[in-house]
């Protein structure tokens, strides 16, 4: 599950009673649907696949293409459509069932960004499926600037790469992500966790999983006694690769992997660390980081666009791959209480200020227009 996930999960339930939604889907997310509550909700389920939970590029892309073509079929039946909504700006998931039913009914298109990709030179893993990701990525944009209504980007830095990219002005707008920052802050914690240091992302070398590895291990020199939990799932063969990683070089007893866990224990995990990290080397917003601040921890990460744009405060980062920079910053906010208080005090302040009610307001004003 993403953060784009996440955020249209919270976002649903709050929009106005009055409004008719269906929700499309495969059969296996219907669990993260379930919290989700409104009178107009309907859902329609897509039957798993042959390629469905093997792991593998060659599979996740062709299960995405037959999801593509389900929906597709599922958006010709649905009769009065007057808005389709694209969770993310992955080609063969989301956009091209939109831009194919755009095509011939009269309704519109809202496509979503949440960050351009690295060039694939830059973007760590299989330089072979970084170049397909990054091809198909500009693919889903010309898509967008074709048929899309309109496009909403998480950020302005984001909004002015894509107009730069060709994008219109007029057409792209802005919609960051919120959180509910008090039902986090004031979370009473269930059970304590020993874990001094979390991490929340999918298990993939674009969110720093492998320098995660090399940074842990600096820390883990410093002070062995110290923990470190990944939260999120991934595909089985990085899975096993990172697991690989780990116990290599010893530190099994130490960077524990958790995979996917429920809200309730997260922000039970949340409540006991000491310090957040995001070792993500691309991102739209962070919805995770917002919710670590709010749970009153500082972050470490690196300069990615987001620390400096979208966060301003609250957070130590260094350069881009730099694990020794990375480690020392994150041993400095361990061992220094008052560094540490201080920035758990900035990180609230900072979530504080994303109001996930406003995001909603802005969302339905856009569907209403």
């Amino acid at each position: 599950m993403s953060g784009g996930d996440q955020l249209i999960f919270d976002i649903v339930s709050r929009l106005p009673k009055e409004w008719e939604f269906v929700v499309i889907t495969p059969e296996f997310a219907k669990v993260f649907w379930k919290t989700v509550s409104h009178p107009y909700l309907e859902f329609r389920y897509l039957p798993s696949n042959r390629f469905d939970f093997r792991g593998d590029p060659f599979s996740t892309f062709w299960s995405y293409v037959i999801r593509a073509w389900q929906t597709y079929q599922i958006l010709k039946r649905e009769r009065d459509i007057k808005v389709v909504y694209s969770c993310s700006d992955v080609a063969y998931a989301d956009v091209w069932p939109a831009f194919l039913i755009a095509r011939t009914e009269k309704l519109k298109w809202i496509s979503r960004v949440y960050h351009v990709l690295l060039p694939p030179g830059v973007r760590q893993g299989n330089l072979f499926i970084n170049l397909v990701a990054v091809w198909l990525q500009r693919l889903s944009f010309w898509s967008m600037k074709k048929r899309s209504w309109v496009t909403l980007a998480l950020n302005e830095k984001l909004r002015l790469e894509l107009i730069e990219l060709g994008f219109s002005e007029s057409k792209t707008k802005i919609l960051g992500a919120g959180i509910d920052f008090n039902y986090i802050h004031n979370y009473k914690p269930s059970k304590k966790y020993e874990y001094e240091v979390v991490a929340l992302g999918r298990v993939a070398a674009v969110k720093g999983i492998f320098d995660t590895v090399k940074i842990w291990k600096e820390v883990h020199k410093y002070n062995p006694k110290w923990k470190l939990c990944w939260i999120g799932q991934g595909d089985p063969g990085t899975t096993q690769q990172i697991r690989h990683k780990i116990k290599k070089e010893g530190l099994q007893n130490s960077f524990l992997m958790k995979g996917f866990l429920e809200k309730r224990v997260v922000l039970d995990i949340f409540k006991s660390a000491k310090v957040f990290i995001c070792p993500d080397h691309e991102n739209g917003w962070g919805l995770a980081v917002s919710e670590a601040m709010s749970a009153s921890l500082p972050v470490v990460s690196y300069s990615i666009d987001i620390f400096g744009s979208v966060y301003k405060k609250g957070f130590l980062s260094c350069p881009l791959f730099d694990t020794q920079a990375f480690a020392a910053n994150l041993i400095r906010v361990l061992e220094d209480k008052n560094l540490r208080d201080k920035s758990a005090r900035q990180a609230r302040e900072q979530a504080s200020q994303f109001d996930l009610d406003k995001v909603v307001r802005d969302f339905a004003k856009i569907l209403g227009s």
